[in-house]
């Protein structure tokens, strides 16, 4: 198991309030920040936050970087990153929305997307166009898949935006809503948690394969340096073998 550094305390929920840690050496003295019931990747109630979270402060720690993790509703967190109130937040996939206000680091994970459809429903995916005339779940800081924002753009798809996953899951289970998209790990947790495995079915063909990546605002005169940082620290995590430790200890506690 790869040793912790000495300078990496747990994983907590800092209050919003509370004062920042004392600059690290590269960088300004912010917080990173990311969101709850997205397991196993990133939860105050996971292992060390979560394998994401856990991932983000094994890399930083490998350049020897060290910033505290909150944890807040994502829209909130994206947000504030935007603001400059923090200097990141992970994980997220790459939009070309995002793209135009964020810089992105290497992927942290490469994850298949799966589409989660009611058992009440008709539906079938095979491809994008399927949802047309559907109600697709997607949570208050969550992006559809590209083709599918184009599709509710135009009107040809309607969308549902509650608080949180528990709640996409809850409405596709129900049949008010005829499926959600998310990764297969992230959403095997979430139905499994709301016991909905005889309301929800998968579809046979995933929708795609995404990157999930940490990201900070281009607004941030210091975000290339520190993501050049990042990503040699995610480097030697994968070249020495501790990345795979990390992904087989968090995904083997997994529902």
């Amino acid at each position: 198991m790869l040793l912790l550094l000495a300078a990496a305390g747990p994983v907590r929920a800092a209050p919003l309030d509370s004062a920042p840690l004392g600059p690290a050496p590269l960088g300004p003295a912010l917080d990173l920040v990311t969101g709850n019931d997205f397991a196993p990747f990133t939860g105050e109630d996971l292992p060390e936050g979560g394998l994401l979270t856990d991932i983000v402060r094994r890399a930083f720690g490998e350049v020897g970087l060290r910033y505290e993790v909150r944890f807040m509703p994502w829209r909130r967190g994206y947000d504030g990153v935007l603001a400059g109130k923090f200097l990141g937040t992970f994980p997220y996939v790459r939009t070309p929305d995002r793209a135009m206000e964020m810089l992105f680091s290497d992927p942290l994970l490469e994850v298949r997307q799966l589409v989660y459809l009611s058992a009440h429903s008709g539906m079938d995916f095979r491809e994008p166009g399927d949802f047309r005339g559907r109600t697709v779940c997607a949570p208050v800081g969550y992006a559809l898949p590209p083709e599918l924002a184009e599709l509710a753009a135009a009107g040809a798809l309607a969308r549902e935006s509650p608080a949180d996953l528990p709640a996409c899951v809850r409405m596709v289970a129900s049949g008010r809503v005829d499926a959600f998209v998310i990764d297969e790990f992230t959403g095997r947790s979430a139905v499994a948690k709301a016991a909905a495995g005889e309301e929800i079915r998968i579809a046979p063909l995933p929708y795609a394969r995404a990157g999930q990546h940490l990201i900070l605002s281009r607004s941030l005169p210091e975000a290339a340096a520190i993501l050049a940082a990042f990503n040699a620290g995610l480097k030697k995590l994968k070249d020495g073998g501790a990345f795979e430790e990390i992904l087989r200890r968090h995904l083997s506690a997994a529902p």
